[in-house]
């Protein structure tokens, strides 16, 4: 079930812009519940100042990382995308989807129909495009990134793992201690393979000791040997984890979301 109120949360001006027509949703950051079959699932959905909402629009959808993991609705919007939008609103033209997920020890696919929910949420209420959606995330949102992604071929226009891992990393609450990763482990040539048709673009710090870059490298591998022609890698040489500034702030990614989500092909 849907949480029936949505509040405005005036995140990117002083207060939301109310003169417009009256059935459009005011921009900003809007509060959002839904409820998943493990319980309910807070989040926020961006709508840009000047994006028309007279037909649906471009979607994105955000995963935040292990940090922002809680139940407040909010925190999530404070690492990442959401700070870029805010920063550079003119860059961003799509409804933003940006979910909270409750547990830390747990992956995003744990929470997909919650996800989905809220994708559908956005759909009905916010005029949100359900058949142009991208989805991105940072770490362990890189990794749902890549696994709602790969578990669902076709239903994503483009994928942007930021500094992501393939193979799930928390099973029932307990973390797994993963060996090496390469372009012939099986879980990330299953997920090239789903993704073989899907535009992805991954990024990386070149020095990251918390996710290795041998995840991406390996999944840019495996998506090349799949025959995605569509695959690209960023690696941020200098960069430790934190390769989502750089990715949101600097590389351009919103200009190749923009055009996945507005090509007709």
């Amino acid at each position: 079930m849907l949480l029936a109120s949505i509040m405005a949360l005036s995140l990117v001006t002083a207060a939301p812009d109310l003169t417009g027509d009256a059935d459009m949703p005011a921009p900003g950051f809007h509060y959002v519940e839904v409820e998943g079959e493990s319980g309910p699932v807070k989040g926020a959905i961006y709508v840009p100042r000047d994006l028309d909402l007279s037909s649906p629009a471009p979607t994105l959808l955000f995963l935040h990382g292990y940090g922002e993991c809680g139940t407040n609705g909010s925190h999530q919007l404070t690492v990442g995308l959401p700070p870029a939008v805010m920063r550079s609103p003119e860059r961003w033209p799509f409804v933003i989807v940006v979910p909270q997920k409750p547990e830390h020890n747990a992956e995003w696919e744990d929470f997909e129909d919650a996800v989905f929910a809220m994708l559908d949420l956005a759909a009905s209420e916010f005029n949100a495009d359900a058949d142009r959606v991208a989805i991105t995330g940072l770490s362990q949102g890189g990794h749902g990134t890549i696994a709602i992604a790969s578990r669902n071929p076709g239903r994503f226009a483009a994928a942007a793992p930021v500094c992501g891992y393939t193979a799930r990393r928390f099973h029932e609450g307990e973390r797994d201690v993963r060996g090496d990763v390469t372009a012939q482990t099986p879980e990330v040539v299953r997920a090239a393979e789903a993704l073989a048709g899907t535009p992805v673009w991954l990024f990386h710090g070149g020095v990251d000791d918390v996710v290795l870059p041998a995840e991406s490298e390996s999944l840019h591998e495996a998506l090349v040997d799949a025959g995605n022609a569509d695959a690209k890698l960023t690696i941020f040489a200098r960069a430790n984890h934190n390769s989502w500034d750089a990715a949101y702030n600097e590389s351009g990614l919103w200009d190749w979301l923009a055009k996945q989500l507005t090509d007709d092909d």
